[in-house]
C-alpha cells in the first residue's frame, strides 16, 4: 500500500465542500504557507498562513499503538529483512499491511480515529487548514515512512533498536553465549545423540495462495506501467499451481490403478 495515497484516502470524499477544502489546503501547501511541521507520538501539528495576519495553528491527533501491538509490528518487520531495507531507503514496506492484518494490528489509522484541532470555525471536516497539514504530511510520508510510525508511537531510533534486538533473539534465542567445557561429552563428537529417524521435521504450512510471495515482494526494480506485478502475474501463477495439483492427482490415481 502506498502510504501517501492511503493518507489522502482518509479524508477524500465525494462531498464537493470537502473537495473544495482539500483543494484550498493543497494550494496553501504549494504556496509554502504551511510551516513548523511537528510530529510526535499521537499528534502532528503545523501553522497555516491564510488571509489573516497571524498563522492558524492546526493539528491532527490519532491514538498510538500500545506496547503489545508494537511487539507484533516489530516481530513482523524483523521477520523480513526487506521491510527494514525499504524503510531505511525511504519507502513504505510492501506487504507489511497485509501481514499485520492477519494479527489484527493496524499501523495506518482509520478515519474514525482521527481528531482535527483547528480554531477557524469551519463546520466542514477537514477544514482548509487541516487539509494543508494533510498535504504537508502526505509529502513527508512519501519522503520518510518513519513519519507515520512516529505518529503511531515509535520514533526511528527506538524502532530500529527494537528491530536489532528482535533479530538478535531470532538468530541466537535467549541463550547465554558460551558452553561449559565440563558438560561436554566427547563421544557425541563422533556419534549421534539419537537415531536420525527420530528427528521430527514438521510439514511446511500450505500458503493461502501460491502467489503470496509475489504480493509480498512487490514490484521488481524498474517496473513501469499502471498495472502492478501482482495484478498482472498472480492469475498466471495460481493457474500454473492449480494445473500442477491436478496433474499430480491424476498421476496418483493412475498409479493406484496400475497397482491392481
Amino acid at each position: 500500500m502506498d502510504w501517501r495515497e492511503a493518507w489522502w484516502g482518509l479524508v477524500e470524499a465525494a462531498d464537493p465542500q470537502v473537495a473544495r477544502r482539500l483543494h484550498q489546503g493543497r494550494q496553501f501547501h504549494r504556496a509554502a504557507r504551511v510551516s513548523d511541521l511537528r510530529v510526535v507520538a499521537g499528534e502532528a501539528s503545523a501553522r497555516v498562513q491564510d488571509s489573516r495576519a497571524t498563522p492558524v495553528p492546526v493539528s491532527v491527533r490519532t491514538p498510538v499503538l500500545d506496547d503489545a501491538a508494537w511487539e507484533t509490528v516489530v516481530d513482523v518487520l524483523a521477520g523480513r529483512v526487506r521491510h527494514t531495507a525499504r524503510l531505511l531507503a525511504g519507502h513504505a514496506p510492501d506487504g507489511l499491511d497485509a501481514e499485520l492484518a492477519r494479527t489484527g494490528v493496524r499501523v495506518f489509522p482509520e478515519r474514525s480515529e482521527l481528531t482535527v484541532i483547528c480554531d477557524c470555525g469551519d463546520a466542514v471536516w477537514p477544514c482548509a487548514h487541516a487539509a494543508a497539514l494533510w498535504s504537508l504530511l502526505a509529502e513527508a510520508l512519501e519522503d520518510d515512512p518513519f513519519v507515520l510510525l512516529q505518529l503511531r508511537g515509535r520514533g526511528r531510533e527506538r524502532l530500529l533498536g527494537e528491530l536489532t534486538e528482535a533479530r538478535r533473539r531470532r538468530a541466537h534465542g535467549d541463550r547465554v553465549a558460551g558452553v561449559d567445557p565440563e558438560g561436554l561429552d566427547l563421544a557425541r563428537w563422533t556419534s549421534a545423540h539419537a537415531p536420525i529417524e527420530d528427528i521430527g521435521v514438521p510439514a511446511p504450512e500450505t500458503p493461502p495462495t501460491p502467489a503470496g510471495a509475489l504480493r509480498l515482494l512487490g514490484d521488481p526494480p524498474g517496473w513501469a506501467g499502471g498495472v502492478g506485478a501482482w495484478e498482472l502475474l498472480h492469475p498466471l501463477v495460481e493457474g500454473a499451481a492449480s494445473w500442477m495439483v491436478e496433474r499430480d492427482e491424476a498421476n496418483g490415481a493412475r498409479g493406484h490403478t496400475d497397482a491392481f
